[in-house]
């Protein structure tokens, strides 16, 4: 069992070329979060006592917030919003300690985008919401989670 903090946390954001192109320091995330949820099916039985249950599908989402929203160069995530030709999905990888949890999701499709303007008093914050496409392709194994597209 071990303690896991934010400053043990990396998240690595990209488009569809494979290739990272920046982490969460580049873009200020300031909150991120990814949620596995597997539904049951459910089916009543004959002559047995209880019901036979089976594992349903497996839908996986998340969400960020980014606090270095005017930053200079492309942002992975907006560009799948606008120009969704080219960047159809974004890469979202990371891992949480050094040996804890990995991740690596490639089919990952933004599904939410509010832009909070600032002032002089707070800072502009971006929130984004996304959901793996393909969950049916997530697997884990040994710490990684993978999503192999």
């Amino acid at each position: 069992m071990a303690t896991v903090t934010g400053r043990s946390a990396t998240i690595y954001l990209g488009d569809d070329s494979g290739v990272p192109t920046a982490d969460h320091s580049t873009w200020a995330i300031s909150d991120f979060s990814l949620t596995f949820d597997r539904g049951t099916v459910e089916q009543e039985l004959i002559g047995q006592p209880g019901n036979y249950f089976e594992q349903g599908s497996l839908s996986v989402e998340g969400s960020l917030t980014q606090c270095k929203f005017g930053i200079s160069g492309n942002s992975p995530l907006l560009d799948n919003l606008i120009d969704t030709t080219n960047n159809e999905y974004i890469r979202i990888s990371g891992n949480v300690g050094s040996t804890e949890l990995k991740f690596y999701l490639v089919s990952c499709q933004v599904t939410s985008y509010e832009v909070t303007m600032g002032d002089a008093d707070t800072i502009t914050e971006a929130s984004i919401d996304f959901q793996v496409i393909d969950p049916y392709n997530v697997s884990y194994a040994a710490g990684l989670i993978t999503d192999v597209g």
